[in-house]
């Protein structure tokens, strides 16, 4: 598939999803944007709608809610011309497990991963029906290996990636297609959520969020099911499974413990 008339984008008001939400714009694709800022959503809904003469609905919602979750599920079961979903919404913690709010890190699974499943299920059988329709699903370079300073985010990313690796089988015939997109470095507002030191991380290893997102459209019109955008991340993915595993926790631990502000 390589035209979208319709999709719905989460985590939409900044960094990556705001990304997808301009380019798909740009495309003539009308948009449902979620993510809890309501002000940065109505700025960048008029903005797109002004620019690219396309329609584009504000849901405001909080997907750690229960009840917004089961609003916007409810909006993606509804919506009979969805043929994009785009599960970018996610945000990651930093420091020893051990030290951190447990409840944040309940909400961090619930986020990126039980708002991702739902949402994914909710817009699988329409989509199957009607034989056609694509999942993105934003995952993490950090899935490849275990993460130590950042252990949930890293374990909630790979859940990501297997879970849409299976997906896209099962799907197979469908066609309906579903990429796990695994982005390295990237100019967002993640970093600073996270409070991560990114002083130390060169500067050849970020990309721009355009070019992040220009990579997932190519890779889902060539049929590739796990994007990592930057030959530099893709070389590090492959990498991690040529060692031992201990080895590998031992230098992204290493790594991590001097970003960790």
């Amino acid at each position: 598939m390589t035209t979208f008339r319709r999709a719905l984008v989460t985590g939409a008001s900044t960094g990556i999803g705001a990304a997808f939400a301009a380019r798909l714009a740009r495309d003539g694709c009308d948009l449902v944007l979620v993510a809890r800022s309501h002000d940065r959503l109505d700025a960048l809904a008029e903005r797109l709608r002004r620019d690219h003469r396309i329609g584009a609905t504000v849901l405001p919602a909080d997907l750690t809610s229960r009840e917004d979750l089961q609003r916007v599920e409810e909006e993606v079961e509804r919506d009979q011309a969805l043929d994009l979903l785009v599960n970018n919404a996610g945000f990651g913690t930093l420091g020893k497990f051990a030290d951190l709010d447990i409840e944040r890190e309940i909400v961090e699974i619930q986020l990126n991963v039980i708002a991702l499943v739902r949402l994914t299920r909710a817009a699988l059988p329409s989509m199957v029906t009607r034989k056609r329709g694509a999942i993105v699903n934003v995952s993490s370079l950090a899935a490849f290996a275990p993460g130590p300073y950042n252990a949930t985010y890293s374990a909630t990313k790979a859940y990501v990636k297997s879970f849409s690796e299976a997906l896209s089988e099962e799907l197979r015939g469908t066609g309906v297609q579903i990429q796990t997109l695994c982005p390295g470095f990237t100019h967002t507002e993640f970093q600073a959520r996270a409070g991560l030191d990114v002083s130390r991380i060169p500067s050849l290893a970020w990309m721009e969020v355009d070019e992040v997102v220009d990579k997932s459209l190519a890779a889902l019109r060539q049929g590739r099911v796990v994007c990592v955008p930057g030959l530099g991340n893709r070389l590090a993915g492959a990498l991690g499974g040529l060692f031992p595993g201990s080895l590998v926790r031992r230098i992204v631990g290493s790594a991590a413990r001097r970003s960790v502000g």
